[in-house]
């Protein structure tokens, strides 16, 4: 252990020695590598990684299109969400689909709130609905799941939940569901 001392007390020395004898320019290039080593640990090497990850996705995205998988196009994908919304004339059977998953799921839905329709743009409108619920928690997960499969038009916006005590296995919970909805062609 003596020994190992006395080897740090000589290197400390001999790095003590350097440091005078290079002055301030070297002290000065001392500083400039150690910022170059902060600069290449803190931003360089995380935009390699990122830089790696991104060239496995456009790897894995090149062996998808020469394997005959199709990547749609922006406006493509655009067209085909606009194809699934749902008409005016189905907003009734969506409603019902959305009470008849809640019920079959042991839910209570008292009543269903609608405000008033917004107006997205030529052809579109948009419709909020508020579904006051109560039940089982799992259930309620369950039916917001379904309903987000009834249509790509239905969007689940808001859930704000109740429990009156910890001890209840039942929640009040009030759903915020709006769905958007085109005229007939």
């Amino acid at each position: 252990m003596a020994s190992m001392n006395v080897g740090v007390d000589a290197l400390k020395g001999q790095l003590a020695y350097a440091i005078a004898r290079a002055g301030w320019a070297g002290a000065l290039g001392v500083a400039l590598a150690v910022f170059a080593l902060a600069v290449y640990f803190g931003a360089v090497s995380p935009l390699m990684a990122e830089q790696r990850s991104l060239q496995a996705a456009r790897d894995e995205l090149a062996q998808r299109v020469a394997a005959g998988v199709t990547v749609e196009s922006p406006r493509e994908q655009l067209d085909r969400f606009d194809a699934a919304l749902a008409q005016r004339a189905r907003l009734p059977s969506l409603l019902a689909s959305l009470a008849r998953a809640a019920r079959a799921g042991g839910l209570s839905l008292a009543r269903v709130e609608s405000r008033e329709s917004q107006m997205l743009g030529a052809g579109y409108a948009r419709q909020d609905y508020i579904f006051p619920i109560q039940g089982k928690y799992t259930a309620l997960r369950a039916w917001l799941a379904d309903a987000q499969r009834v249509s790509p038009a239905v969007m689940v916006e808001d859930v704000l939940l109740r429990r009156a005590d910890i001890g209840r296995d039942t929640v009040d919970a009030t759903v915020r569901i709006a769905i958007v909805l085109k005229d007939a062609p």
